[in-house]
């Protein structure tokens, strides 16, 4: 089973200046680098559920992907695919970036959860997409907690003994 995570105002903010009442996580050149409340909890609770291959995709760049990965202090395998991996459409509205399993190379007959703030740039074949509203650094938000209890249900709404883990 793959949980799949968008990174870019799903699971970070970055900003061009500092937020104040928000932590600070990073800063590489001009960019400040937040993570969304909960975070460090969600990664954790999402890591102790069994047969999980995690993987993060983002129509962002790689150097700046692994950037923002890395500030997660893994300490589990994890697959990472960027702008390079998805396909790209031009709009009237500037450059959009697709997203599909199969232009990653994960099959269609496992499960596969999804957490997207956009997910109108999906493929949805062969997936189950989550929609978390977009975050842009508010320091209340609890999002991440209800998408984690979303993601419980969907992974083990097979097994009726599974225990929620809160």
């Amino acid at each position: 089973m793959n949980v799949i995570l968008d990174l870019d105002h799903c699971l970070i903010y970055s900003s061009y200046s500092e937020i104040e009442g928000l932590d600070l996580v990073d800063k590489k050149g001009y960019l400040f680098l937040y993570h969304r409340p909960g975070l460090k909890e969600f990664l954790k609770q999402v890591i102790k559920m069994k047969n999980i291959n995690l993987v993060f995709y983002t129509s962002a760049k790689a150097d700046y992907a692994r950037w923002v990965v890395q500030s997660f202090n893994l300490d589990v395998n994890y697959r990472l695919f960027t702008r390079s991996n998805t396909r790209m459409k031009y709009t009237d509205y500037g450059q959009l970036y697709y997203k599909s399993i199969e232009k990653i190379g994960i099959s269609k007959t496992e499960r596969n959860v999804v957490l997207d703030d956009r997910i109108d740039l999906w493929d949805s074949t062969g997936v189950d997409l989550i929609d978390i509203d977009q975050w842009h650094g508010e320091p209340n938000d609890k999002k991440l907690e209800e998408a984690f209890v979303t993601i419980y249900k969907l992974i083990n709404k097979d097994n009726r003994r599974a225990i929620f883990p809160f």
